[in-house]
């Protein structure tokens, strides 16, 4: 294994970590997600985080939180898979093909899952597909 996967798997399994403690802390009523994301360690870890909040919420204006435009445009095309719903992909600056994407999910065609570059928007598009 080389050292750029051993850190990345480190990375993520801090963010599930972190985002795992604010669920139990959320659930207890001892902390707000929101405010668990906006007290994350570093810019990625909140863009991550508002990223799940989001798709949690189902809520494409928590995406705007997330500050890497390209993060920002999977976090809200991961909402518009999700709900199969083509009218969520209308803030997306990138061309991602959302529109295409969605129609693809609502007709059940795992192909167009292949055009997504983002592992985690691809697998959630095989999962609403499959």
């Amino acid at each position: 294994m080389s050292l750029n996967n051993s850190a990345s798997i480190i990375a993520s399994m801090n963010v599930h970590i972190l985002l795992l403690s604010m669920l139990l802390l959320g659930c207890c009523g001892l902390w707000n997600m929101r405010s668990a994301c906006e007290h994350a360690a570093n810019q990625e870890l909140r863009d991550r985080c508002f990223s799940v909040l989001a798709l949690n919420d189902d809520d494409t204006e928590l995406c705007k939180q997330v500050q890497n435009l390209t993060a920002r445009d999977y976090c809200i095309m991961k909402i518009a898979i999700a709900d199969a719903n083509e009218s969520k992909c209308a803030n997306i600056s990138a061309d991602l093909k959302c529109n295409q994407v969605v129609q693809g999910v609502q007709n059940n065609i795992s192909l167009v899952c292949g055009w997504i570059k983002d592992n985690e928007t691809a697998e959630l598009c095989r999962l609403r597909v499959g």
